[in-house]
């Protein structure tokens, strides 16, 4: 994972942007079939869309308060 890590931090230096992605999950034992990947033997940790971004004032994201998504002892 610091591999990935730092391949998204030396992408943005060169104005990229990219994002862990995780969707996968469900598909993990297809998308090991289209790529040639030894499903057996390898898990596939992370997929990195990578593009140029327009601009590069990175800020971060609007998200939700934490209270409304984690929970902690309770549901």
């Amino acid at each position: 994972m610091p591999a990935v890590w730092s391949f998204m931090l030396a992408a943005r230096a060169r104005g990229l942007g990219t994002v862990w992605t995780t969707a996968q999950g469900p598909l993990e034992r297809e998308l090991a079939q289209v790529l040639g990947v030894p499903y057996d033997e390898v898990m596939l940790a992370a997929f990195i869309p990578l593009a140029f971004t327009i601009g590069t004032d990175f800020k971060p994201a609007p998200r939700v308060p934490r209270e409304e998504v984690l929970h902690w002892d309770r549901w």
